[in-house]
């Protein structure tokens, strides 16, 4: 770099290209380019990369001199692979990690840098303004791209580390700086149909969860973007992107602040005015309840609310860090939802700090209790800089680990094979491995008979007598039909099987030419791949169906609530609703059933007293033109394991059960009243 030179700069917040899905704009590094821009712009030339392919392109024709990666646990082996590339073609460009897969104490970050030699300064929290001070120190310093002393940058040297961390505690509550969409640095992405956009308008999280890096002590503080700024963002992406149908605020706690309300009463005038976005993304605050009630009714659409349990044990909130997070709120605002007849989905982790199998399923059993439309269970990634997977809380809570694959995380670059792996709580003190993964059973039974509707209205029909689904699929799970036994032992062994001892372990297996490829070909995610196996072969679903059906019918004679003729009435509504054939055509069915009945299928109380009301299920012409593409090439059906799996990632779950609407409701011998229709 000669002395009047520009200093040339990608940024890459990289992903894989391997599998085709959505994507969110790189708006991480977009920040940063539109901070330096703001104040080197005669200096710097700036490019942003999404893509790996591009990048390894425009590294061979035209290296730059300084080349910034973000650094997550989805890219990490991406983002130092290109690190490595890098400094192949040229040892003097300057390389940069940012991003919180990082620990961060001093010696460890000390560590990560001694073992990654490819890499020059790690930016350990907020970018923008360590970039640029690492930028503008390069431009002030032409001959010395290294070792510099620069706030809020890590280096070594000298084998010591040189590192001014920036206290963003102490910065202003107002983030005064150039917004990349206004400035244009995400016109490229926000024009691509198949990039999502993102938003972000405050940032810090005051909720010190201990498996999230949400809520670092450094990034505790909540600090906010000028409103204006934030509606102006509003409008540029509504006046000209792709007219994506879903946009994501990134903030931790959207409603944590009254001006909230506003944003969402923004976000509404474009979705009446432009029809879209149809569904916007949003992670709730945490003791907000009735703001965060107003901001589902003005976001509408198909969102839903959203009250993440994790666990109801109170001991192991706290031991995970959520006791700055009022339990008896959640419960307000799930109340909240419940009244304005919003759908409510929520969250639980299994293995946090502290719980048991005991605590885990009775928390299960309280989320359908507490009525959640929704639940999601999910295994704990640990996160390095999160305190769960720090040294102390692995050996205070005997947390033990395995590693695998993450699903869409390969290619091939440069001629190489490059993966992610993912590291996961296995067992703690509390929990073994095998009541761990016993959990994935009914996790995955939750996920297909509840989540996906498949089997809900039968698990709504006992719900309404007092018999908790959880409990119906819990009984489920100790089935003694060789069937369905035969299916979750295969589902315990693939859960079992996907785990590796050890990253070295799992590196050197993919490796392999013939593992790699089976990876990226085979590789498949179990909750997909079971729902394919069950409608690979009809008699699963139709042992499933008669095991439910016994179960939930001896549950509700002890209470002395069966009704056979109500049961044989949900047999055939169920018949009807799962889709047995998913290359089905279009069809509609009327049948009449009591009000009784017909009030709990559609969640609607004011049915209950009528005698008769009529419903339709029906498959939609959409649904059914949208499956016969996937499974039809050239006229063939093409009706493979494989392709009911990349036909459920690619959105097709919706199609597995047909819809049910309610066009006329009768009452004792009166003509037929239109209703909802």
């Amino acid at each position: 770099m000669n002395k009047n030179s520009v200093v040339k700069i990608y940024l890459g917040d990289l992903i894989y290209d391997s599998v085709a899905t959505n994507y969110v704009v790189p708006l991480n590094i977009a920040y940063i380019a539109s901070f330096i821009d703001d104040k080197l712009p005669d200096n710097t030339k700036i490019k942003l990369f999404k893509n790996p392919t591009q990048l390894e392109k425009a590294l061979k024709e035209e290296p730059p001199d300084v080349l910034g990666l973000s650094f997550y646990s989805w890219n990490e082996r991406l983002s130092l692979f290109f690190l490595e590339m890098a400094k192949e073609i040229n040892p003097d460009i300057v390389t940069v990690l940012g991003g919180p897969n990082i620990r961060t104490a001093e010696n460890d970050i000390k560590n990560f840098l001694k073992k990654h030699n490819q890499l020059d300064y790690y930016i350990v929290h907020e970018g923008e303004e360590p970039f640029f001070n690492l930028v503008d120190s390069i431009v002030k310093n032409k001959r010395k791209l290294f070792n510099l002393n620069v706030d809020g940058c890590a280096s070594i040297k000298d084998d010591k580390l040189i590192y001014n961390p920036i206290d963003f505690g102490k910065k202003s509550i107002k983030m005064i700086q150039p917004s990349p969409y206004l400035t244009g640095w995400l016109d490229p992405f926000i024009k691509d149909p198949n990039t999502i956009p993102l938003l972000e308008t405050n940032r810090g999280c005051p909720y010190g969860c201990a498996y999230c890096a949400w809520g670092a002590a450094a990034l505790s503080k909540v600090r906010v973007r000028p409103l204006e700024q934030v509606y102006d963002e509003i409008e540029y992406i509504a006046n000209n992107s792709a007219g994506q149908t879903s946009w994501i605020f990134c903030d931790a706690n959207f409603g944590i602040l009254p001006r909230d309300i506003d944003i969402a009463k923004k976000i509404r005038y474009v979705m009446d005015n432009k029809g879209f976005p149809s569904r916007v993304i949003i992670w709730h605050s945490k003791n907000t309840s009735e703001r965060n009630i107003e901001i589902v009714k003005l976001i509408g659409g198909d969102h839903s609310g959203s009250v993440a349990l994790q666990s109801t044990d109170l001991d192991v909130l706290k031991n995970a860090g959520r006791g700055k997070i009022q339990f008896n709120a959640l419960l307000k605002v799930l109340d909240h939802y419940k009244k304005e007849n919003i759908p409510v989905h929520t969250d639980i982790l299994v293995g946090l700090p502290g719980e048991s199998s005991e605590s885990h399923r009775k928390t299960l059993f309280k989320a359908f209790e507490l009525g959640f439309e929704e639940i999601s269970p999910y295994n704990i990634r640990l996160l390095p800089g999160t305190e769960y997977e720090s040294d102390v809380q692995r050996n205070l809570y005997g947390v033990k680990s395995r590693y695998r694959p993450i699903f869409g995380s390969y290619g091939i670059y440069n001629g190489k094979k490059v993966f992610e792996l993912e590291e996961s709580i296995r067992s703690t003190r509390d929990m073994t491995e095998h009541e761990l993964n016993s959990f994935k059973i009914l996790h995955w039974l939750i996920y297909f008979a509840w989540n996906a509707g498949v089997f809900k209205p039968i698990l709504n029909y006992g719900k309404f007598y007092g018999v908790n689904p959880g409990i119906v699929l819990y009984k489920l799970t100790k089935t003694k039909n060789p069937v369905l036994m035969n299916l979750f032992k295969e589902m315990y062994d693939d859960s079992m099987s996907e785990w590796f001892d050890t990253p070295d372990e799992m590196l050197n297996f993919y490796q392999n030419n013939k593992n790699f490829s089976s990876m990226v070909n085979n590789f498949m995610k179990l909750n997909f791949l079971y729902i394919a196996r069950v409608f690979e072969n009809a008699n699963v679903i139709k042992e499933m169906q008669s095991e439910l059906i016994t179960i939930i019918s001896d549950l509700l004679k002890k209470k002395s609530e069966f009704n056979q003729s109500i049961m044989d009435s949900l047999t055939e509504v169920i018949d009807n609703i799962v889709c047995k054939d998913l290359v089905a055509p279009p069809y509609k069915k009327e049948f009449v059933y009591s009000g009784e009945l017909v009030s709990i299928l559609m969640n609607n109380p004011e049915l209950r007293n009528r005698q008769k009301c009529q419903i339709i299920i029906y498959r939609s012409k959409e649904i059914a033109e949208l499956s016969r593409s996937h499974f039809y090439k050239d006229g063939k059906k093409e009706f493979s394991l494989n392709s009911i799996v990349k036909f459920l990632e690619l959105g097709g779950l919706n199609s597995l059960t047909n819809k049910i609407e309610i066009p006329k409701v009768y009452k004792n011998t009166e003509k037929p009243v239109l209703i909802n229709a």
